[in-house]
């Protein structure tokens, strides 16, 4: 029941919003060069969508984003565990990590076009560099949140050290890691924007990027619009398949819930 009212607010607070970009230009309190009607916007989004233009940067991006961030989760989640678990070689890596993290993704673009040149390749770097350190950081910061009573009483019993990742820390940390996933994945879209606007020739980030040189505003829109709703349906996949994994929660709460 709650769940549906929150979905309900959530659909009128939308609306609203949706009114007020309609009739805020319309009304002439705001250049509708600069802010089109959102009918207008709309109507671009599904002229590109019929025309196949939209689709083919979509594709692009979205290929790219799985790239660069497949790649970026690879190398973090092993990477975070050995560190998480062990406090000596995190202190050896964390003046590095340390001095890379305040890097924005942007940062990144000169060196990125320097050493892979113009395509595919600096984007997928920049979305990897973009999305690692941060990875990386939250699942140590995970690992360490583990109660170590948990991790000595697996131990005692017998349970071999990666027994123990696999049997107790995982499961554990498997909470934090998955939202931490889902927040990585709207800064790889994030990235993405960023390397679309100079290193490819094909994308949302192209795409916008070429509209705003001609002052297409809607277009500009409609890219935002599709970036967003790309996010959103990766979002939601990924909430789907963190409920399946942590249908145990649910339990655990009932029964604390009726404890109380």
């Amino acid at each position: 029941m709650r769940l549906r009212l929150a979905r309900w607010r959530g659909g009128v607070l939308l609306a609203g919003l949706l009114v007020c970009w309609e009739s805020l230009p319309r009304l002439g309190w705001v250049d509708p060069i600069l802010l089109p009607p959102f009918s207008r916007v709309a109507g671009r989004l599904i002229s590109l969508a019929l025309s196949g233009d939209l689709v083919q940067h979509a594709v692009a991006s979205l290929g790219r984003v799985l790239a660069g961030y497949g790649l970026a989760l690879a190398a973090a989640l092993p990477l975070g565990f050995f560190l998480g678990l062990s406090e000596p070689a995190e202190q050896y890596a964390r003046l590095a990590v340390q001095l890379l993290r305040p890097l924005s993704p942007p940062a990144w673009i000169p060196l990125a076009i320097l050493w892979f040149g113009i395509g595919n390749a600096p984007a997928i770097f920049i979305i990897f560099v973009g999305t690692f350190l941060t990875l990386l950081t939250g699942t140590i910061a995970a690992v360490r949140g583990v109660d170590r009573r948990l991790v000595q009483a697996a131990r005692t019993l017998g349970c071999s050290r990666r027994g123990t990742v696999v049997r107790v820390v995982l499961p554990a940390a498997l909470p934090e890691l998955l939202t931490l996933i889902r927040l990585g994945l709207g800064l790889a879209w994030m990235c993405v924007m960023a390397a679309e606007m100079v290193a490819v020739s094909r994308g949302l980030g192209f795409l916008m990027l070429e509209a705003r040189n001609l002052f297409r505003t809607d277009t500009v829109l409609a890219g935002m619009l599709t970036v967003g709703s790309l996010g959103l349906l990766l979002d939601g996949l990924l909430r789907l398949v963190q409920g399946r994994l942590l249908r145990w929660q649910v339990g655990r709460k009932a029964y604390e819930m009726s404890r109380d």
